[in-house]
């Protein structure tokens, strides 16, 4: 190993660690790969969770997204469909019938951002019936929107089974996990894995999260995987694989190029007017982080959130994994250290807490009111209600999703900005006084995951414990 190669594994290791007690990661495993190789995986855990090794797997969120995308754009390769054919050609009972193939592929079909019901990640998903039968809303004509839109994908996923005649992790498996050697990616863990926790933000307290099915969501989100399996994917999303002819054979790489070109701007990915720093190719997300492009997706369930970033032009790949439901701020800064920048990005601020752990107060608005702190799950968000009635909801980190909200149409409203551009927002009361926001389907309580009320999927039975205790 060389001097430099000495340098920078030992910055990614120190940024590794410093991410992980910033944010009070239970267990944060990472892997970097350069020159076709996975080169380094390491594992920076809190004493009380064992020892989990790189060969344990997390739940990568919307990570699986982008896999998706490449059996899609395989059936595009073969014929079978085309980027410009309505959905409906294929799945006459598909929410958004008129959005073409590459509007779901680019999150510009007009669906909304979640599925109808209770909060879909920690509750559970549909059945492809019930989705179809669900009333998914398409909020803006196919074309005229970007939103970003996890039933999208779970369409896309339909589509894979119709057309090839079996289920869509079986295809992913056959014919992208299988060839490019990812043995540790299933739809379930296929080896060892972690649990998740949701981390207190205020004390060092934990929260078990449940791992619900999915079923005709799974597309959007539900598959495990470890760092090293993820930077094997990352390498050969941008060309630089091992083994050439197997990369090819998976899907040629003027495909792979044409699927990372920026096609549609991220609109909450930074200030108006400014430089685009996220847009959205098909399937995959294209970031710029300063003078680097990086091809990749991040992803996050309750309990787990995970980063992949490729480097465009030099091939150097890293990956992350959290077993935390706040996060770590992303892989930027590993991907930094990496190619010996160790300033370019910063490490994400670490949270203000109490190691003996203070009372949580349920907000300072009074009765009838929605202002203060709101809490989804364990991140704490802020609302306020201007002059004119318009309700802004803002994540008090600074890099969380934020919505202004106003009435239409008798409703709550999205209409300015983020993630919840277009959604409602509704109000669920207790005696008259506002005890959670239901958001876009997202449940926020005024603590985190507040028992008293109908927190889907439900609460740790144990309630907020120190980790390792059992209560």
């Amino acid at each position: 190993m060389s001097g430099s190669d000495q340098v920078s594994r030992a910055g990614v290791r120190s940024v590794l660690r410093e991410l992980r007690a910033a944010r009070r990661v239970p267990a944060l495993s990472a892997a970097a790969g350069r020159g076709g190789e996975v080169v380094w995986s390491e594992v920076a855990h809190a004493p009380w969770v064992g020892t989990p090794t790189a060969e344990h797997a997390f739940r990568i969120g919307s990570i699986t997204k982008p896999m998706v995308a490449v059996a899609v754009l395989r059936l595009v390769d073969e014929g079978l469909v085309a980027l410009a054919d309505a959905i409906g050609e294929y799945l006459p009972d598909a929410p958004a019938a008129d959005a073409t193939i590459r509007h779901l592929l680019t999150h510009t079909s007009g669906l909304q951002a979640e599925f109808p019901g209770p909060w879909w990640e920690r509750h559970g998903g549909p059945t492809w019936d019930e989705l179809a039968a669900s009333g998914v809303e398409q909020l803006w004509d196919p074309g005229e929107q970007y939103h970003y839109s996890n039933p999208g994908f779970a369409v896309l996923g339909r589509l894979l089974e119709v057309v090839r005649g079996r289920a869509w992790d079986k295809v992913l498996q056959d014919e992208l996990w299988g060839p490019l050697g990812m043995t540790a990616t299933g739809r379930v863990p296929v080896g060892p894995h972690v649990t998740g926790y949701a981390v207190h933000p205020h004390a060092d307290l934990v929260h078990h999260e449940p791992v619900a099915e999915y079923l005709a969501a799974g597309p959007a989100g539900e598959v495990w995987s470890t760092p090293a399996d993820l930077v094997r994917f990352g390498l050969w999303l941008v060309g630089g694989e091992a083994d050439r002819d197997a990369g090819e054979a998976v899907l040629p790489l003027a495909r792979r190029r044409d699927m990372a070109a920026p096609r549609v701007v991220v609109g909450d990915a930074g200030p108006a007017g400014g430089p685009w720093s996220t847009a959205h190719g098909l399937g995959v997300r294209v970031r710029q982080d300063g003078a680097v492009r990086t091809i990749g997706h991040g992803g996050s369930v309750p309990g787990f959130t995970a980063d992949l970033r490729a480097d465009a032009v030099t091939g150097d790949v890293v990956a992350v994994c959290g077993s935390s439901t706040l996060g770590f701020g992303g892989g930027a800064a590993l991907l930094a250290a990496l190619q010996g920048d160790l300033v370019r990005v910063p490490l994400p601020p670490g949270d203000s807490h109490d190691t003996v752990g203070r009372a949580v107060g349920r907000g300072t608005a009074g009765p009838g009111e929605i202002t203060g702190t709101w809490y989804w799950g364990p991140s704490p968000h802020t609302v306020s209600v201007g002059a004119e009635g318009r309700v802004e909801l803002r994540s008090q980190d600074g890099g969380g999703r934020g919505t202004v909200f106003d009435a239409v149409d008798g409703e709550l409203r999205g209409v300015e900005g983020g993630y919840w551009l277009g959604e409602r927002l509704r109000v669920c009361e207790a005696a008259g006084a506002p005890v959670a926001l239901d958001v876009g389907t997202f449940h926020f309580t005024r603590a985190p995951y507040d028992p008293a009320t109908a927190v889907p999927g439900g609460v740790d039975a144990t309630g907020w414990h120190r980790p390792g205790s059992t209560g």
